[in-house]
């Protein structure tokens, strides 16, 4: 490993708590493990919605239904994209090859030429959608979302990509219901950190020397089923079930650690699969799909931060990336540097540059493919008995538009979408979003990703129509 390598993992605790802290944080962490007993219960602690506050202008969680919100002027009235722009309301496309004048490759195009061979039944598998992000991601409500809106256009492609074990107990995917046993061993880039940094393309693993677990489609039933794994020494089998018949057993021994793959599969649809590892055995997931259709991957994993995969081994990630060949790798974080950075401090100043080093892979992976950074959304906090806005969100969003241009990647401004500053109290009395100003409401949710959906869907019709 190089040594620049070996600085990029260095922990800077700067991001997350201040020194003077320290004391209260590792005296906190030992008291949760006393009282819930896992490492990963401060995560839980930090990121639980708070709905059990007092009365109060933000103590209340609704997760109304779409039917009871009136949204009425809820939503900015964005201003129509200049002549010859690619731009769609809040998506900001970048040219890639030309000016935007005359441009001879946009960044969305990837997609959106997918999209269309989707359509035509020529793409040859599923299309992918990778969606990158912290716990707003890792519930699933956003990616959910989009993945019902993509399959009801575009066909139903299956689950998509899931974790093997959550890497955290808010870790959810809504298209299947699982069982696993109590032996496994759980690493991620914000959580337990693996010591050879090697995560897969979601940014977790799991390790075990015997166990199990299962998935069970909530609805409609899968094809085929990819296991991502890790070769190493002394490596142990996994075997592979479908509705009960074994569809493949995989060897995992080998003289070196080295990303695997092996699919399984089902030629007439299965309900339930199932794994059993026994021996010294690493997983990164497992893929559960149709031969066409559409799949969205939920990627997000509770605590991540723009310098999460800093910690991740770039070559491996790099390699899983393109592997999965996802079509559009979207990505949205700074729910948790809104917590602790504030517009002047020094580390404020680098954040589009950790930003650009997180999308270098994505883009060095998937070159023809579509990179779409997503902002997070507006945020609020108390000042003067009413809730305003955190000076840092429009600093964070404008970072984050700069670092996806120049890596080649779009752009999608949640934040000046939902109405800029001043949206999160706004939406917040409209049972929106929750009372920490940061996670959506299942109403928010939806309103969020359907108008990701609609611009992605307005983008590739004007790409068909060409």
């Amino acid at each position: 490993m190089a040594e620049d390598d070996r600085e990029v993992r260095v922990a800077d605790r700067s991001w997350t708590v201040a020194p003077t802290f320290a004391w209260f944080t590792a005296i906190l962490a030992g008291a949760l493990l006393v009282i819930d007993g896992d490492v990963r219960a401060l995560a839980d602690r930090l990121t639980t919605k708070r709905a059990d506050q007092p009365a109060g202008p933000a103590a209340t969680v609704h997760t109304a239904s779409a039917a009871e919100v009136d949204d009425t002027d809820i939503v900015a009235k964005l201003p129509p994209a200049p002549a010859g722009s690619h731009d769609i309301g809040a998506l900001d496309d970048v040219c890639l090859d030309g000016t935007e004048e005359k441009c001879a490759k946009w960044a969305m195009d990837g997609f959106y030429r997918a999209v269309a061979a989707t359509k035509k039944g020529t793409l040859g598998r599923a299309l992918r959608v990778s969606w990158y992000g912290d716990s707003v991601i890792a519930t699933d409500d956003l990616p959910g979302r989009l993945r019902s809106r993509l399959q009801a256009e575009l066909g139903d492609g299956g689950p998509g990509f899931v974790y093997i074990v959550p890497p955290h107990r808010f870790c959810q995917h809504t298209a299947i219901t699982r069982t696993d046993g109590e032996n496994w061993l759980s690493f991620a880039v914000s959580t337990s950190h693996a010591g050879d940094h090697l995560y897969g393309p979601a940014g977790a693993s799991v390790e075990t020397t015997n166990a199990r677990a299962g998935f069970k489609l909530v609805a409609g039933t899968a094809t085929t089923a990819e296991l991502y794994y890790l070769t190493q020494p002394t490596g142990g089998t996994v075997t592979l079930s479908a509705d009960g018949a074994e569809i493949a057993k995989v060897a995992t021994a080998a003289d070196a650690k080295a990303p695997g793959w092996a699919i399984g599969t089902a030629p007439a649809g299965a309900k339930k699969f199932e794994l059993s590892a026994k021996g010294k055995t690493r997983l990164f997931g497992i893929s559960l799909e149709n031969k066409a259709g559409a799949v969205v991957d939920n990627f997000g994993i509770v605590s991540v931060h723009v310098k999460s995969y800093a910690t991740a081994d770039t070559a491996h990630w790099t390699t899983q990336l393109e592997h999965r060949s996802a079509d559009l790798v979207m990505i949205m974080i700074g729910a948790n540097e809104a917590h602790w950075l504030g517009p002047k401090d020094a580390a404020t100043k680098e954040y589009q540059s950790h930003y650009e080093k997180l999308l270098a892979p994505i883009r060095k992976a998937r070159p023809d493919a579509t990179c779409l950074v997503v902002s997070p959304t507006d945020q609020a906090e108390a000042k003067d008995d009413s809730y305003v806005s955190k000076p840092i969100i429009p600093v964070l969003v404008d970072a984050q538009r700069k670092a996806a241009h120049a890596q080649g990647c779009a752009f999608f401004s949640t934040f000046e979408w939902m109405g800029g500053k001043g949206s999160a109290a706004k939406w917040f009395k409209k049972h929106l979003v929750s009372s920490d100003f940061t996670h959506l409401s299942k109403s928010g949710a939806v309103k969020v990703s359907d108008a990701v959906f609609d611009a992605l869907m307005t983008g590739a019709k004007r790409y068909a129509d060409k």
